[in-house]
């Protein structure tokens, strides 16, 4: 005999939301660094809250993420490219405190084949290099735009030759 639809419904999603559930349980540890009971309780329910929504939004969305094996070469660039940045932004960060230069961040736009919709090899692509890029502290990917494929950035203190080294170019 079948399997009603509910319980199999119920089964699929049972498993992907325990794991939102643990890995959002154990984000709330780490960035409260804390194990006091109250704010353990509130993480446990904020926990269930992201992990709704996390599958909700899983269950109702196809995403592919196909890497490559060669793009992980350009990982290569990023400790040193933090250490840099970290050492910047504190440079602008000390500038703007003592008042010796006020900050102002920049947004740029750097060219970034954007590829196919729905594609899981350019998701992949798309979702490493925002994680890259956004590590350094110096820099945050804004968004990407797919239709001048382009990557909008955020710079606190403008070096495009860094963005570029980072991305590889």
């Amino acid at each position: 005999m079948s399997e009603p639809a509910v319980h199999r419904a119920f089964r699929d999603h049972l498993a992907p939301w325990l794991g939102w559930w643990v890995l959002s349980m154990l984000l709330w540890l780490l960035f409260t660094s804390t194990l006091n009971r109250a704010e353990a309780v509130v993480g446990v329910g904020a926990s269930m809250i992201a992990a709704t929504a996390a599958e909700v939004a899983r269950a109702k969305t196809a995403f592919g993420f196909r890497p490559r094996l060669r793009w992980f070469r350009h990982t290569v660039r990023l400790p040193w490219s933090i250490v840099k940045d970290t050492w910047t932004v504190f440079a602008v960060l000390a500038a703007h405190a003592t008042g010796r230069r006020r900050v102002r961040g920049q947004l740029r736009a750097v060219r970034f084949h954007h590829g196919r919709p729905g594609d899981p090899v350019a998701s992949a692509r798309r979702a490493l290099v925002t994680a890259g890029v956004t590590m350094s502290p110096n820099t945050i990917v804004v968004g990407v735009d797919p239709d001048r494929d382009d990557l909008l950035v955020h710079q606190l203190s403008a070096a495009p030759d860094d963005l570029e080294e980072l991305l590889g170019r």
